[in-house]
């Protein structure tokens, strides 16, 4: 296939390396810079002649530490607020209407980048998928919601409008690139988990695409006015603004932004035990979280998957990022007028060895489970789910107490396993044998689920759909299998407990 190709808003040259053909850095929105600082996504402008588009475009503004020890020290891309690019891999040959699958990464909406190697395209296309990864705005220029102080100067969710923009380019653009914009999945994971799920919610990415999967997304992270003005009063103070000057943050220089971002990821758990870091918020373009919105049949054209990983929390733990003692899962608890169910929590989880132990199982069921079956629930009334979750813990993980921690089946689930990335570090002293399988049992079924909606056809056993009355959940470990509603008593504890509305 010729890597010279024309798109609706102009010629686009990629490259050939390794029997693949790559298009790197290709612009899907106008550079939300200037006057566009702090605005949703526009459409891509035109322009004259062939651009090139060989190396991976600037990567987003990042606003967590965790950003120096995500990438190799020497993939050399930019941080900048021109950043809306995307890069896509698929087989050098002259086949149409490739499956498309299209990757949105993880970070807690604060950091991250599709020039990520975890996040390489290559086994996807190598299996006859035509693989996209995008680029979308994080932390205070993505997700701080300043709507709330000034509504003129600033819009919300510029981050999932990035998103949606992106999308959007997809489906009017790929069949020129060899794709079938008629059969597009969408993934992520964490806040690419997450997003997947409120763009199962936003209307204006309906018809966008046609099956999902989310990995260790928190459908219920998603911000109301009370619950953003939380976070925000303590970013506001730490940059010594007041509300009736955060117009000034359009002039400023971003840099001085930073550590007032990571002082609220550092703090708001001990101000606010339980809320949220700031994330999407409820608006004109997310209207509810996925979590009510499924069970509206507001996606139900779209088949999914959706699944956790057995130690969510542990990660979060050593980051305080979620409650860490019992003290303030007490506080959480009243101030959210929810101080009735305490009992219930220090009966499931005083069972479950440690302290640590105990809040790592508390965290994952408050941010990632629950929520996720609520999705799942409410999709499975309209199309095709499945659940799965992840119980294996890599040798390494399992040493250090993480076990099988948020984040670490991404390898295996898009076959990275070989670059080096941040998450197959954690995989060192696994035995090949045991990464091998679990790649063929997982990123087979992704490869799967993106060729014709069905993630089987390569296991021992039938991965059964869900049901809200069984809950049929698949369980990726040294010996996978499945199960009926394994998380049952966590979800009835959990069910009705409503916090940071």
């Amino acid at each position: 296939m010729d890597t010279k190709v024309q798109t609706i808003y102009g010629t686009v040259e990629g490259f050939k390396e390794d029997g693949l053909n790559k298009w790197f850095g290709v612009p899907f929105a106008k550079p939300p810079v200037d006057e566009l600082r702090f605005r949703r996504a526009l459409e891509c402008e035109n322009w004259m002649g062939t651009k090139e588009c060989k190396k991976h475009g600037n990567k987003p503004i990042q606003f967590s530490p965790l950003a120096s020890r995500r990438a190799p020290k020497y993939i050399k891309v930019q941080e900048n607020e021109d950043c809306l690019y995307l890069n896509i891999w698929r087989p050098d040959n002259e086949k149409k209407k490739l499956p498309v699958f299209i990757w949105i990464y993880g970070g807690g909406f604060s950091v991250g980048e599709c020039s990520d190697p975890t996040y390489n395209g290559s086994a996807f296309a190598k299996d006859g998928i035509l693989y996209v990864g995008f680029n979308y705005r994080v932390g205070v220029l993505g997700f701080y919601d300043f709507t709330i102080y000034d509504k003129d100067r600033f819009d919300s969710n510029c981050g999932l409008s990035d998103q949606i923009m992106a999308l959007k380019w997809v489906k009017e653009n790929i069949e020129a690139f060899g794709g079938d914009s008629n059969n597009i999945t969408i993934a992520g994971e964490s806040a690419g988990g997450s997003s997947v799920c409120n763009l199962l919610a936003a209307p204006s990415a309906k018809g966008l695409f046609h099956k999902a999967i989310s990995e260790s997304g928190l459908p219920g992270c998603v911000h109301s006015k009370n619950s953003t003005k939380y976070n925000m009063d303590v970013f506001l103070e730490q940059m010594n603004l007041i509300p009736e000057t955060v117009s000034r943050l359009r002039e400023m220089e971003v840099q001085t932004m930073k550590n007032p971002s990571q002082y609220i990821q550092a703090n708001i758990c001990r101000l606010y035990p339980g809320i949220f870091q700031q994330g999407p918020v409820i608006d004109d373009l997310l209207p509810e979280s996925a979590v009510y919105a499924a069970a509206k049949g507001n996606a139900d054209g779209v088949k999914l998957i959706i699944g956790t990983n057995h130690d969510e929390g542990s990660l979060f733990m050593q980051m305080k990022w979620f409650p860490h003692t019992w003290e303030m899962v007490e506080t959480m608890c009243r101030f959210n007028h929810c101080e009735e169910k305490l009992p219930e929590l220090y009966k499931l989880y005083n069972k479950k060895g440690n302290l640590r132990n105990q809040l790592n199982l508390l965290a994952k069921d408050r941010a990632f489970l629950v929520d996720s079956i609520k999705v799942a629930d409410g999709q499975s009334k309209y199309n095709d789910v499945w659940m799965y979750r992840f119980d294996y813990a890599p040798v390494l993980l399992k040493l250090t107490g993480f076990n099988a921690m948020h984040g670490c089946e991404v390898p295996l689930t898009l076959n990275t396993m070989d670059t080096i990335g941040f998450f197959g570090k954690a995989w060192a002293g696994t035995s090949k044998k045991i990464k091998d399988k679990l790649i063929r049992e997982m990123h087979t079924a992704w490869v799967n689920f993106a060729r014709t909606g069905n993630p089987n056809g390569h296991l021992d056993f039938t991965w059964e759909k869900y049901e809200p009355d069984k809950r049929k959940t698949i369980i990726f470990d040294k010996h996978s299998h499945m199960e009926e509603n394994p998380e049952e008593a966590n979800f009835q504890v959990w069910r009705d407990i409503y916090l940071f509305q």
